[in-house]
């Protein structure tokens, strides 16, 4: 692990910093000018080169070096090859993507903050007010969401593969894992207000992004999130309620070892605490902290654990969640795929279809195939699987068997 992460922040930072110099140079040669800044319009910038820097990619657009050309009007959105793909509290970004590409294709692009970055060549820039303003205008935000569907999960659980499947249907626009509800989980994560229902603060923004992430109210969207879009889930229905919902999981014995395989080579400990623990909710990390184990395996252990708690106490007083296992979709595909479908509004005459999927790697496209982490024989020692099931009682989440699997699921569908 240490010399990939060496290299990997050594490129980072000499990268990061050259790309800001040049960035301003030439912002200072070519505008915008303050006038343009405060339009009405986008701002609109050329993709001069991409930086390519792995260890951020996907959602921030410093990583381009970009040249202003002017501002465009609103209707510049709603081009079919114009996308949201970062935000902030005060913008959000667009790109253009590069003729013939088609970002949806998640058989041939798993994850899509991915393709959206590596295909830019034009990005938009807007303030949020003014998107706002162009949402109310057009009535978007009176949507209810009854054309989107969403598979939360936990994470190495087959949910990208379920992913392909559904695109195999060409029933749906697929986005798979969009980096802009990562943005509203790093937002609202940070404030002092937990993450409840009642947060009515929080709605807005993750409507507008839902919006903007759907924006044709007569085609049918599936989303499939990271992992932890999971801490946003007590406002999905709350924002949208015509949204169809459904959750994937797996036993944490494979879950924690496919995980380990995958990212483990990304960064030390310290690395995933910066990042991932500030985001889970405050009993969450007290418990890390109080029986914190300086182990990568400890580590996403809590994040699972912390996964599936989300979904307990959501699901205690709702029953239109329907939760699906890997271990299910390996038992009986056609039965699962049936199932799942159903929950999502797929016609179940393209399950055949859909399992056609299963004949390759879902991720083969990606730094997280099987041909690259195969090799990676590292396996969760029964030390943190113990130390979890322990974790687990505390959060009621219950744990069983040889896997270590969770047994207090609510509203199951099992083959």
């Amino acid at each position: 692990m240490g010399l990939t992460f060496l290299v990997m922040a050594t490129k980072t930072a000499v990268f990061g910093l050259l790309s800001r110099i040049l960035q301003l140079i030439v912002t200072i040669l070519f505008g915008p000018s303050n006038r343009d800044r405060q339009s009405n319009g986008v701002l609109c910038y050329d993709v001069l080169y991409d930086w390519k820097i792995f260890a951020l990619q996907g959602g921030d657009p410093t990583l381009f070096t970009l040249k202003f050309t002017g501002v465009k009007d609103l209707t510049w959105l709603e081009r079919d090859d114009v996308t949201l793909y970062h935000v902030t509290e005060k913008e959000f970004f667009f790109v253009r993507s590069k003729p013939g590409v088609d970002i949806h294709d998640a058989g041939q692009h798993p994850f899509l903050y991915v393709v959206k970055h590596d295909t830019a060549v034009e990005v938009g820039r807007v303030a949020r007010e003014v998107i706002v303003d162009y949402l109310r205008g057009s009535g978007k935000l009176e949507r209810d969401g009854s054309n989107i569907s969403i598979l939360h999960n936990i994470g190495r659980c087959g949910s990208t593969l379920v992913t392909s499947m559904v695109n195999k249907t060409r029933q749906c626009h697929v986005l798979s894992e969009p980096i802009a509800l990562m943005d509203v989980v790093n937002i609202l994560t940070v404030k002092e207000r937990a993450i409840t229902r009642d947060a009515v603060e929080y709605f807005d923004l993750l409507k507008e992004v839902l919006v903007l992430l759907t924006p044709d109210p007569d085609k049918k969207y599936f989303i499939k999130t990271h992992s932890q879009i999971i801490y946003l889930l007590p406002l999905f229905h709350q924002v949208m309620p015509g949204m169809r919902e459904a959750y994937m999981h797996r036993a944490l014995r494979p879950t924690v070892t496919s995980m380990l395989r995958a990212f483990s080579d990304f960064g030390p400990l310290w690395i995933m605490e910066k990042m991932f623990i500030p985001q889970m909710p405050k009993k969450v990390q007290k418990l890390w902290f109080e029986n914190r184990v300086t182990e990568f395996g400890h580590s996403i252990t809590i994040m699972t654990l912390a996964n599936f708690y989300l979904y307990l106490n959501e699901t205690k007083d709702r029953n239109d969640i329907k939760s699906f296992s890997y271990e299910s979709l390996v038992a009986d595909k056609s039965a699962f795929c049936k199932s799942l479908f159903r929950e999502l509004g797929i016609d179940v005459e393209y399950v055949d279809l859909a399992l056609t999927a299963m004949e390759k790697d879902s991720q083969k496209n990606s730094v997280i195939s099987k041909a690259k982490t195969g090799a990676n024989k590292v396996e969760v020692t029964e030390e943190a699987l113990e130390w979890g099931k322990r974790i687990g009682k505390t959060l009621e989440v219950e744990l069983d068997g040889d896997d270590y699997r969770f047994s207090n699921i609510q509203h199951s569908w099992n083959s």
